[in-house]
């Protein structure tokens, strides 16, 4: 079933359970279930590790993995994106709800709901403004230095119950500090515990890819912990059975603007991480895809986990990568683990009772390592410093300011890095032909200083994208630079030129003044039909002259030359 939009459609759509339906058919069917289990020995550890790691009952996560799934893989039209609860989202909720809990007085689980039901409206107002597109404005460096933040907060917060101390502070460098400090104080074993599951899920992933590796790693380490009962390993403990309850988050307003901005930042993320594994694995395929519709799709598997009792879930790449490296070609084996995960829920949650806190936290430390992208921060430091700094500012706000500060601060940091790309947007000085002026082209001299010696009287300045208030003192410096004593004419190739703000225009201005001033002519060439429009409406197309508004650089140097190369004042 095509899911993609047609062409010219201005409408929002859900897409059409298109990723459900297997492509060839029954003879599918056995390589989608087992890749169902695959799946669910991936899921279930991940998200009992996930919800525990937030401060949320171990349930929570077990129910995030039944009836939201089943949404998700209903609603949506991808074949191979996954979802559920990851590291991210993880840390978000560790970062906020642990301390809202206590201000409020609110359940951690109760706030986890809440969480999920504004996450999933906010992705489904977005979708219906088909706002998809919206998480382009994010920088790659502001991205990646933010996750990296995030990363690095949970991995602190699994080395504490890897050691099994108690560290309960206000901030990630006071955490950093007590756990130093309570190194003495660990249990051994636990860490043995933790390090021993780190170690088996890193030999399966590179012995053994296609293995359920978290699942192996907790049935070894948990049997052991079982049979030995070594002294200082806690358990996870007694896990209420059954499905999930129908619920509801019933939260003050207040509450709900408390947990606005944190929902925020998990729609925006999961949005960003599930786009880029959808159409990533849409293009390898030739599958079609709708974009905007796997928006609505999570948006109504976070709501529908609000009303069962489960955390919020997002786009998996994790769990997308274990169904397609076992073959899967839809969403078939979302619905074969939300099963499997429900039959564990109703029998066998006396099991998962048995883990010990420590496996789980060398679980999580171990998923979480992929999202601090050393690679990208080696990559900026070689071809930009300026990346690398805004990526690290955006890791220290994090860590420095919490989730939500640091959101903030890459929000600026984006706004900002944005403005001053735009307003450092290159300025060349052209130099006609020697050759035949009047059929060659016209290219950027080497010197933006440099002036032709066979033409001294005239500079012609290339300006490139808009032209607004971060650049406006540039352009007044520029043009008057141009200006010499020696140049009779400046003429700005507005061929580029995208757009003039106000204050641009004020600059524009000032700029005419002052080369009247000086008896200096100024010329402008090639511009296209909306800003001429905008020069006609702050009156500057008149200022300039109608007869120094040419639609080539040609047609001006050849204006020039017609008139004598004449001085300054002619």
């Amino acid at each position: 079933m095509d899911t993609a939009e047609s062409a010219g459609s201005g409408r929002a759509h859900l897409a059409r359970l298109g990723g459900v339906l297997l492509p060839g058919g029954r003879s599918r069917l056995i390589t989608e279930i087992f890749a169902g289990v695959t799946l669910a020995a991936l899921s279930l550890p991940l998200n009992i590790g996930y919800a525990e790691s937030a401060g949320l009952p171990v349930i929570v996560g077990i129910n995030a993995a039944i009836i939201p799934v089943i949404a998700f893989a209903l609603f949506s039209g991808s074949r191979q994106l996954g979802s559920g609860p990851d590291a991210t989202i993880a840390a978000l909720l560790a970062g906020l709800i642990p301390v809202l809990a206590v201000e409020t007085g609110e359940l951690p689980e109760e706030l986890a709901l809440g969480v999920a039901m504004l996450t999933g409206l906010i992705l489904i107002l977005l979708w219906f403004l088909k706002a998809g597109s919206m998480v382009r404005f994010i920088s790659k460096s502001v991205l990646v230095g933010f996750l990296a933040g995030l990363g690095i907060e949970i991995l602190t917060s699994q080395v504490e119950k890897i050691l099994n101390v108690q560290v309960d502070t206000d901030g990630w460098l006071t955490d950093v500090a007590e756990i130093v400090r309570s190194v003495p104080e660990a249990s051994l074993a636990s860490v043995m515990v933790g390090v021993s599951t780190i170690v088996i899920l890193r030999l399966s992933a590179r012995y053994a890819p296609k293995l359920p590796g978290p699942l192996i790693a907790l049935v070894l380490v948990g049997g052991v912990v079982y049979l030995r009962e070594p002294e200082g390993v806690s358990v996870l403990g007694a896990i209420p059975s059954g499905l999930p309850n129908l619920s509801f988050p019933s939260l003050s307003l207040g509450t709900w603007i408390d947990l606005f901005g944190v929902s925020v930042a998990i729609a925006v993320l999961s949005i960003a991480e599930g786009l880029l594994v959808a159409s990533s694995a849409a293009r390898r395929h030739d599958d079609p895809l709708d974009p905007n519709g796997e928006l609505a799709a999570l948006g109504f598997a976070n709501v529908v986990g609000a009303i069962t009792s489960g955390m919020p879930i997002g786009a998996s790449a994790s769990r997308s990568a274990a169904t397609e490296a076992a073959g899967s070609r839809s969403q078939m084996p979302a619905l074969v683990s939300a099963l499997i995960v429900m039959a564990v829920a109703l029998w066998f949650t006396d099991l998962i009772a048995e883990i010990p806190s420590a496996a789980l936290a060398g679980l999580v430390a171990n998923a979480v390592v992929s999202v601090i992208d050393v690679r990208s921060f080696r990559t900026f430091a070689r071809v930009r410093r300026s990346e690398l700094y805004i990526a690290l500012g955006c890791t220290a706000g994090v860590l420095v300011l919490g989730p939500i500060g640091g959101l903030v601060l890459a929000i600026v940091a984006t706004m900002v890095d944005l403005v001053r790309r735009i307003a450092s947007a290159p300025w060349a000085t052209l130099e006609p032909p020697e050759g035949d002026w009047e059929m060659e082209r016209f290219a950027a001299v080497a010197d933006p200083d440099a002036v032709p010696s066979d033409l001294d009287g005239v500079r012609f300045v290339r300006l490139t994208g808009p032209l607004f208030f971060a650049n406006a003192d540039t352009l007044r410096e520029r043009v008057a630079t141009a200006a010499d004593d020696d140049i009779r004419w400046v003429l700005l190739d507005f061929e580029s030129v995208t757009d003039i703000d106000p204050t641009a225009s004020e600059a524009l201005a000032d700029s005419i003044a002052i080369l009247r001033e000086r008896g200096t002519i100024l010329g402008i060439a090639r511009a296209t039909a909306p800003v001429q429009a905008l020069l006609d409406l702050y009156g500057l197309a008149e200022d300039i002259g109608p007869d120094r508004q040419y639609p080539s650089n040609r047609a001006a140097l050849a204006a020039y030359l017609a008139e004598g190369r004449g001085g300054k004042g002619q």
